[in-house]
């Protein structure tokens, strides 16, 4: 039992994954009135994931967090702990709320990590609450938390549009082999977005979910696209090499969302000084597997 935990009788859990994400296609189509970027991307969980587990017990209301990474934060700084915060709002919930989180999925890479763990919580109180709140009312909680955590609370394959909160769910991709890697330095998101070019940061139309069910149709993934890939590579030397190295292994490679880590839809070694992960799409079906 991990430490923190609520136990004995009365006490009810739920462990659910928290997948990881890449984004096979991101477009910035223009900046909007509040300084904040339209996007329009296809999102697509891995089978690499965290590990949430929630528990509700009776007796005094508070919120605990544990995480098996020290470096993060167990208050409510992280989107986990917010997440139990939001939920609360929607249905009160008597009692003490546990989190433990065993992470995975590396911090700073554009994999959603963060944003993950936060609809994990949520999905894993919905499913422990006898009046749980309706797939609308955790959509809504699950967009004030952040842009990618709607898109976590079904995973699979999704086009978004907006900030990625607008979704459309897509038939899912077969099960391809995937290698993340992520150099050491991190991307700040705003930093990436700051770096756009006026040419690069849009205006343009999005392509369209029509675009992208008709190029899925075969199970086939590529061409591969993502606007912030330029940005990132002046910003970080380190991902510049690796996507040039990720260039000549011969399968279809990106950047992932803002960065750092990238993707290639083959099972490689890294070169020196890059971590990497072995995994595969993640259909919606799985979305809760460990």
């Amino acid at each position: 039992m991990n430490q923190g935990f609520a136990h004995g009788r009365g006490a009810a859990r739920r462990t659910v994954a928290a997948p990881a994400k890449v984004n096979l296609h991101l477009d910035v189509l223009g900046r909007r009135a509040d300084g904040f970027h339209t996007l329009e991307t296809i999102f697509q969980t891995l089978e690499l994931a965290d590990e949430v587990t929630v528990a509700l017990s009776p007796g005094a209301d508070g919120i605990a967090l544990t995480c098996d990474d020290p470096a993060l934060p167990s208050d409510a700084r992280n989107l986990a702990w917010r997440a139990v915060d939001a939920f609360r709002a929607c249905r009160p919930v008597a009692g003490r709320c546990d989190v433990h989180l065993r992470k995975r999925i590396p911090a700073g890479a554009g994999m959603g990590g963060g944003s993950s763990d936060a609809a994990a919580v949520l999905r894993a109180l919905a499913a422990l609450v006898p009046d749980p709140p309706s797939a609308g009312e955790l959509a809504a909680m699950a967009a004030q938390l952040g842009s990618d955590v709607p898109f976590f609370l079904t995973g699979g394959t999704a086009h978004a549009l907006g900030r990625g909160e607008i979704l459309t769910p897509l038939a899912d991709l077969p099960r391809l082999a995937l290698t993340v890697l992520k150099p050491p330095p991190p991307l700040p998101t705003p930093s990436v977005f700051a770096a756009l070019t006026d040419a690069e940061r849009g205006p343009r139309e999005a392509l369209g979910v029509a675009h992208f069910r008709e190029r899925y149709a075969a199970g086939r993934v590529e061409p591969l696209h993502n606007r912030l890939s330029a940005p990132a590579r002046r910003l970080e030397p380190q991902v510049d090499r690796l996507l040039d190295w990720l260039a000549q292994r011969g399968a279809p490679a990106l950047l992932s969302g803002s960065g750092s880590a990238c993707f290639i839809l083959a099972h490689v070694d890294p070169p020196p000084g890059v971590r990497a992960w072995r995994t595969w799409m993640r259909p919606r079906s799985r979305l809760d597997a460990l």
